[in-house]
């Protein structure tokens, strides 16, 4: 459950010493005012701008703006304080009550109470409180979250909630990954006290009826948490879905006519902690617990998405939002989400061609085009170019311009890139116009004037100055435009190298395998400047080989002595040295969050 992982702390936690127990208060002098009341807790005195909370008997310092509420400091605390409704990307509900703590007067040194009106005269009773509501007090707090009285709690919750859910984990899409599951394990009951009919919901479909992608809708599953409610009300400003009717009868609908139809919906898949909402296309594919995640970066836009790439075995089966507040938050787009079939398509590029004819020796293939590249230098450094994409990671192109620059001799490289699309602002998201990962990566590496070499290099090949070319596409919805498609066809000596057949390997003399970011290592850098990790999920496809380790083949292969097969990470690295931008910065160094570069 991705979406429901805690918070990484944002702020230092300080262990207090144990304060020294409170003195005596001095007796009020004979026919005085009476002494003011002594609290029976003395909390440790915070830093300046910090607060002291004491959960379960030890004392830490923490931040009250970082958080919302509550919950988030005990959750970036370590404390496993159980939850459905509250997430921290959405404004606290408050209505599941499965997050009950209990809080310490510091007055009284005894948990708050409350009024029992069933009693008469009226008894007081320990309140536990709900930790998603309850906004944090400067001046320090004591809170409990293992009492008896806590888990009891939470126990009824539990109860409450399964009295009418149905026993569908067998069959439901959520289980492995479903929170009912997890917190019916920990924190609920074995047994079942309710004898009644089940109250019984029909299905629904809340999308287009067109739409693959639609959201079907589990109505006996959900537990109202409105969770998706919430994120449409804020994060996606569409508002589709409301709760209606009351008590055991409310259920999430829509309004005749209004289906969920935004670029965010999938998030709401994400989000529900249970079986109730399911993305119609990955109904009944697969369990959860058979998917292997990696940690990487959506390629379909500028922003640079945080993601996770779950697979199973080779393929690809699930893409989700991996939160990081810095860039996107806890979401992604649905463009991004579901752009990665083409991974394993059809039309893959698994082979060598050289003239039409396949080959399984990409050792003699990528020697044959770095000699025959270095013949044409020989002749004439400036009749050799080279094209790559917007979507290689910066270690590749680093690898590019090394082997034109400093093996070849070449200065005629540029870039291709996706053409820019729609922007699209939402109240809590924003989807980037550029559908380019790298494109201020190539900046980076190339210099500003890397996208208009395109031009001047189509003009060359016209003008029959550049003979060879060499082209890294790898952009799997790429068109290619007619001034380029033209160009092609009179180039002496054309090296593709691209992930998916289509118009450029059609061209090419020769065809060399890509690779796509799921099958490779590297740094990505987004339009905030900001270095981000791509990790490899699957092995490459492209007979076992990845882009930087084809080009580093034919760089070597040219001429290159120094070009040795080593990793992305040493590439980078390696980077810094010439790079003033990634100066220092190692992959380790850039982390899960990111590094700004070139600020």
């Amino acid at each position: 459950m991705s979406d429901e992982k805690k918070t990484t702390v944002t702020t230092a936690v300080v262990e207090a010493p144990k304060p020294p127990a409170p003195a005596a208060p001095p007796a009020a002098p004979t026919g005085g005012p009476p002494a003011p009341p002594q609290p029976a807790i003395v909390l440790p005195k915070a830093p300046d701008g910090q607060m002291t909370l004491r959960v379960n008997g030890k004392d830490n310092f923490i931040d009250p703006k970082k958080y919302k509420s509550l919950i988030g400091a005990l959750h970036d605390l370590g404390h496993d304080v159980p939850h459905f409704c509250y997430h921290p990307g959405l404004t606290p509900d408050g209505n599941c009550r499965m997050c009950y703590v209990n809080q310490i007067d510091v007055m009284s040194g005894k948990p708050l109470m409350a009024p029992n009106l069933t009693y008469q005269p009226i008894q007081m009773y320990p309140k536990p409180i709900i930790s998603c509501r309850e906004p944090l007090n400067p001046r320090g707090m004591v809170i409990e979250t293992e009492t008896p009285d806590v888990i009891k709690a939470r126990q009824y919750v539990m109860e409450f909630l399964l009295i009418n859910h149905p026993l569908d984990c067998p069959v439901c899409d959520k289980a492995g990954e479903c929170m009912l599951q997890d917190n019916s394990f920990a924190h609920g009951r074995a047994d079942s006290r309710f004898e009644e009919v089940k109250n019984e919901k029909a299905p629904k479909e809340l999308g287009r009826a067109d739409d693959p992608h639609g959201i079907k809708l589990w109505t006996d599953r959900c537990i109202t948490c409105t969770r998706c409610t919430r994120f449409l009300d804020e994060v996606s400003g569409t508002s589709e879905l409301y709760v209606i009717n009351r008590g055991d009868r409310s259920e999430i609908d829509i309004a005749e006519g209004h289906p969920v139809d935004n670029p965010l919906k999938g998030n709401i898949v994400d989000i529900c902690p249970v079986g109730a909402l399911i993305d119609k296309s990955l109904m009944f594919s697969y369990r959860a617990w058979y998917l292997r995640p990696s940690k990487s970066i959506c390629p379909d836009c500028s922003k640079g998405c945080n993601i996770n790439v779950e697979v199973q075995k080779e393929y690809v089966r699930r893409l989700q939002p991996r939160e990081n507040v810095d860039v996107n938050g806890w979401w992604m787009c649905d463009y991004g989400r579901h752009d990665f079939h083409y991974v394993n398509a059809n039309n893959r590029v698994l082979m060598c061609k050289t003239d039409g004819s396949a080959s399984l020796d990409i050792h003699g293939v990528t020697k044959s085009v770095g000699e025959k590249l270095a013949q044409y230098a020989k002749k004439d450094p400036e009749s050799v170019a080279g094209l790559v994409s917007a979507w290689m990671t910066v270690e590749e192109m680093h690898t590019f311009k090394c082997l034109f620059a400093d093996t070849l001799g070449s200065s005629k490289v540029g870039l291709i890139a996706q053409a820019v699309g729609k922007e699209e602002t939402f109240p809590g998201f924003k989807i980037e116009a550029d559908k380019n990962p790298n494109r201020a990566g190539a900046k980076l590496v190339f210099g500003e004037a890397i996208e208009s070499q395109k031009a001047q290099i189509i003009e060359g090949i016209k003008s029959g100055k550049i003979k060879a070319l060499y082209l890294v596409n790898n952009m799997p919805n790429y068109t290619p435009p007619a001034d380029l498609l033209d160009a092609l066809k009179k180039v002496e000596f054309l090296v593709v190298q691209d992930l998916l057949n289509g118009p450029l390997t059609a061209a090419a003399h020769v065809v060399l395998p890509g690779s796509s970011y799921t099958e490779k290592d590297g740094v990505f850098v987004n339009v905030q400047r900001r270095a981000q990790l791509v990790r490899r999920a699957i092995d490459p496809l492209g007979q076992g080989h990845d882009d930087l380790s084809v080009l580093q083949r034919v760089a070597k292969c040219a001429g290159n002595a120094d070009s040795k097969l080593v990793s992305a990470r040493e590439v980078f690295r390696r980077m810094g040295e010439t790079l003033p931008e990634f100066a220092g910065l190692t992959h380790a160094g850039i982390g899960e969050r990111g590094v700004v570069v070139g600020a």
